[in-house]
């Protein structure tokens, strides 16, 4: 099973995201040096320079709203709140979370080998490669046209190795996902029943289906350029009085299919109800309405709406302005399809229901983790590494550019 949403020790590639000047002062080992050890397990300098990399990227995003952020000066000294609540000085909470990610990887790679489990470290090794010298997900972003920067380009002069990358972005994240199934998945240590499972289900996920009444055309001009136009305000009336009578036909008993076939009617569209409407199921998190696939201005409308109600929600502007006929819908009508049907639907739902439970605990486990620190080595390692100053950065490539013109 693939538990997507476990809080990861290293989240994603936040390597790959943002592509930081070269600090020339970087203190760089010419010898393999190791940072944290529990008994035989050690890991290598490298991978405490990554974590404090990825910690340094969090507090940079914390940071933006801190009071007295610049974009441009450095924020290392500034009060950082993060997603727990906590505030601490920029560069302090960095160090922390770094040495915490340490410890963590640590705590997973015991427990895995004590309970004699596996992941395919060889395989993970080949994907980091190819980030390495492609960038991180290329063969996906290079699809839709996004060009990615090699995390060798980025990583490798501050003295983290492929190898490095390659433990705590796939080998460390995957033992976790590991350890999650084994403690909560069927047969864990910590069982989450299928009964238990769907009580979770039923009083956090929402069901729902809509069907969108666009207030704008599709035109082509004489260049053959195509474009949206928004309709006169005549026919945006009557188009919203219908989505209105639409969501009123549903909330006395009328099936939302029965009425975007009346809307599709209407339209003289050769479309089907069935390929029309958009059902889906999700976890609204009140606080974090942007990330739902319904979209902040939607789901904000919707999230109080009762059960069984239909509603008329209207978004965008000019060109965009859109009409949305949505009904939510009883959960239990979902529970076949996303805790019995797919297994990874399953994962998901249990990921949602334990994972932050997940985080606490292995954070917990870390922080009591007996081992050995190589202070005298990952001291020489500090946040401001990190950060150049874009004065300098614009001076010397404004110097470098002078250079080749005379050349």
């Amino acid at each position: 099973m693939n538990y997507n949403g476990i809080k990861k020790v290293i989240a994603g590639s936040l390597a790959g995201a943002t592509m930081l000047s070269i600090a020339a002062c970087t203190p760089i080992s010419l010898k393999p040096e190791w940072s944290y050890k529990e008994g035989d397990n050690q890991k290598a300098i490298g991978e405490y320079i990554f974590a404090l990399y990825n910690a340094y990227n969090k507090a940079k995003n914390f940071a933006k709203d801190a009071k007295g952020y610049k974009e441009n000066e450095s924020f290392l000294d500034l009060t950082i709140k993060d997603d727990d609540g906590k505030e601490a000085k920029a560069s302090d909470w960095i160090k922390e979370q770094a040495d915490l990610m340490m410890r963590e990887a640590l705590y997973i790679d015991k427990e895995i080998a004590d309970r004699k489990a596996t992941v395919d470290e060889a395989a993970y090794l080949e994907t980091a490669k190819q980030d390495w010298e492609l960038g991180y997900m290329y063969s996906t972003y290079s699809q839709y046209g996004y060009a990615t920067t090699p995390e060798k380009d980025i990583l490798e002069p501050y003295g983290v190795s492929v190898e490095s990358y390659c433990d705590l972005q796939y080998v460390i994240s995957s033992k976790q996902s590991k350890l999650f199934e084994m403690k909560y998945a069927k047969g864990g240590t910590e069982e989450v029943t299928d009964d238990q499972l769907k009580k979770f289900f039923d009083d956090e996920y929402t069901y729902y289906s809509y069907f969108t009444v666009p207030l704008y055309e599709n035109v082509t001009d004489e260049d053959n350029n195509s474009e949206n136009k928004a309709y006169d305000d005549k026919k945006q009336k009557k188009l919203t009085k219908l989505a209105e009578g639409y969501a009123n036909a549903v909330n006395s008993g009328k099936t939302i299919e029965s009425q975007c076939s009346a809307y599709l009617k209407y339209t003289k569209s050769d479309a089907k109800a069935a390929d029309t409407i958009v059902t889906n199921c999700e976890r609204f998190d009140k606080d974090k309405l942007s990330s739902s696939t319904l979209g902040e201005d939607v789901a904000k409308d919707f999230i109080d709406v009762k059960q069984g109600e239909a509603k008329v929600i209207t978004i965008g502007k000019d060109d965009s302005k859109t009409i949305y006929v949505i009904q939510k819908l009883d959960p239990k009508d979902a529970e076949k399809e996303y805790l019995t049907k797919d297994e990874s639907t399953r994962a998901s739902v249990l990921t949602a229901m334990k994972g932050d439970e997940f985080t606490k605990f292995l954070q917990e486990q870390g922080k009591n983790l007996k081992c050995e620190v190589n202070e005298s080595v990952i001291n020489q390692y500090k946040p401001d590494m990190f950060w150049t100053d874009p004065e300098e950065t614009t001076t010397t490539t404004a110097a470098a550019d002078s250079e080749e013109s005379e050349e």
